[in-house]
């Protein structure tokens, strides 16, 4: 158990840092994020701010310990925000650019993956405890 914590730490930690990045990228709009997102892929600026702000929402949930329920929230934004990015590169002719996004997809499905075998795994560690009787 305690090897998949620190594989699932591991892996959580480069996934959010990524997106951290990619976040505060989005919302200072950086001149770089700015060109690639608006001129390349055509979105409207104030999609950075949107998806900056998201990002930060999902990397907190992530952070806080428990609520597993909201995690898989935060999961399924990412899983959304990578295929969307594969989707648009592939659509203005930028296949290297979707590479990006299979590897941060590769990612988040690794990590959660791994939520849920340490999820399971606390769940047989809980129902196998023997059961206390408190007699008086």
């Amino acid at each position: 158990m305690k090897r998949l914590k620190i594989a699932y730490w591991i892996i959580t930690a480069c996934t959010l840092i990524g997106f951290l990045l990619s976040a505060v990228n989005e919302i200072i709009r950086s001149p770089d994020t700015l060109i690639s997102t608006t001129q390349l892929l055509g979105y409207p600026a104030y999609f950075l701010t949107l998806l900056g702000v998201a990002k930060i929402i999902g990397i907190v949930v992530l952070i806080i310990p428990k609520y597993y329920r909201i995690k898989e929230w935060a999961y399924a934004g990412f899983t959304i925000d990578c295929i969307s990015a594969f989707w648009s590169e592939i659509a203005v002719g930028n296949p290297k650019g979707s590479i990006k996004s299979i590897v941060v997809i590769s990612f988040v499905l690794l990590s959660y993956y791994l939520l849920r075998r340490m999820q399971k795994g606390m769940e047989l560690q809980v129902a196998s405890e023997p059961k206390r009787v408190h007699t008086v």
